[in-house]
């Protein structure tokens, strides 16, 4: 009877997410599916495929379920902008919310935010909530067009929302700032569980068996392979390095759509032997030991997991000066921010190379502060505040 009576008083929060791949809004939202009460909150999570038109669903879909979170399918979700797909989903959102009768509905991703809060408004959801991993319309390539109508369909989301959580300093700021946004917008952090690292011997040999590549200095990253990740501009940098005649090797982990792209520019360097693209790599952190140096050169971030989980392996770090990333690194304290060009890229570079000691002393320096600012339970605690 007391059993029963605790279900009846549970709270039933519905995630709605785009995309069921693993990147940084999968992460915060399994982070937060799974460390949600469960003897106070119902989780159930709404989740669409990998991205293409007909894809199957990814990582994410199967770590809920092995954590026994329910999922429920979107099949008509996808990442590009189908006017058709976007009606068909709009109406499996309804279906899902009359069924499940959320107390809480809290989406991530543009698409999902968009559709989810529109029918949580229609549908008299008590408390909306919309999460934002960087405003979609400073995507600088992107058409102008597209960019305007993120920005309308940005807005709406944030009006249709109850509350709107900004996770960096700068898109709170400037979200807050849009017409009648001031009391919507809320600023918590994202939090990471330290990761279970492998050593750095185990992380480089798993990584390859090559010793005479095991042996070097690495750079690495982990990254989904696309064009706001600039990782053109990493490849140029080693490239740079290698002319002043400094043996170093790259580590790319991830894939995507700029695959090719990279492959061919490798080609054309001819550093094919330097650079090393293996794809992508389940618990991709867990290599992240194997490194000597972390580097994450994007045009754009919300406030990214990797560089937190770059944190607790105590590596030092060169990354771009962009806001997301500025709201954890502090240049020449725990790390060196800069404007990613190959030159400067390549400069940051040979500096930590040439020094071991500052090396250690930025990566500690990095660790004490995760550890300190940016704790899951605390990102946990603030989120179930708006609920």
């Amino acid at each position: 009877m007391v059993t029963k009576d605790i279900t009846k008083k549970r709270k039933k929060i519905l995630y709605i997410i785009t995309k069921s791949n693993f990147g940084g809004a999968q992460r915060y939202l399994f982070d937060l599916a799974t460390n949600i009460p469960r003897e106070s909150h119902e989780v159930v999570v709404a989740l669409g495929g990998t991205g293409e038109r007909g894809a199957t669903t990814g990582r994410l879909k199967e770590l809920l379920d092995e954590n026994g979170i329910r999922t429920i399918v979107i099949r008509n979700f996808m990442r590009d902008i189908s006017l058709f797909k976007e009606v068909l989903a709009f109406f499996e959102i309804i279906q899902i919310i009359k069924k499940e009768k959320p107390n809480t509905l809290h989406s991530m991703s543009s698409k999902a935010g968009g559709l989810g809060a529109c029918v949580g408004r229609l549908l008299h959801v008590k408390r909306i909530i919309f999460t934002s991993h960087g405003l979609a319309y400073d995507e600088s390539w992107r058409p102008w067009w597209q960019r305007l109508l993120i920005l309308v369909s940005s807005w709406w989301t944030f009006i249709f929302s109850t509350k709107s959580i900004q996770i960096t300093k700068d898109t709170y700021e400037r979200a807050r700032n849009l017409p009648f946004m001031k009391n919507k917008m809320v600023l918590i952090h994202n939090g990471r569980e330290k990761p279970a690292f492998l050593s750095h011997d185990e992380a480089r040999m798993k990584l390859c068996a090559n010793e005479n590549v095991c042996g070097d200095i690495w750079i690495g990253t982990i990254a989904e392979l696309t064009a706001n990740k600039n990782l053109h501009a990493l490849i140029d940098a080693l490239h740079l390095i290698h002319k002043k005649g400094t043996r170093t090797h790259l580590w790319i982990l991830g894939d995507g759509e700029e695959r090719a792209h990279l492959e061919r520019q490798i080609t054309e360097l001819s550093i094919e032997q330097y650079v090393h693209l293996p794809g992508y790599l389940p618990d991709a952190s867990q290599y992240l030991k194997a490194f000597d140096i972390f580097t994450l050169p994007s045009k754009k971030e919300g406030l990214p997991y990797v560089l937190l989980e770059a944190g607790y392996a105590s590596l030092p770090v060169v990354v771009s000066d962009i806001p997301g990333i500025s709201d954890i690194i502090t240049h020449e304290v725990d790390g060196l921010m800069l404007t990613p060009t190959p030159k400067k890229l390549q400069d940051a570079f040979l500096k930590l190379i040439d020094n071991k000691e500052l090396r250690e002393k930025y990566g500690a320096a990095l660790h004490n502060s995760v550890d300190e600012n940016f704790s899951i339970d605390r990102m946990v605690e603030q989120t179930l505040k708006q609920y």
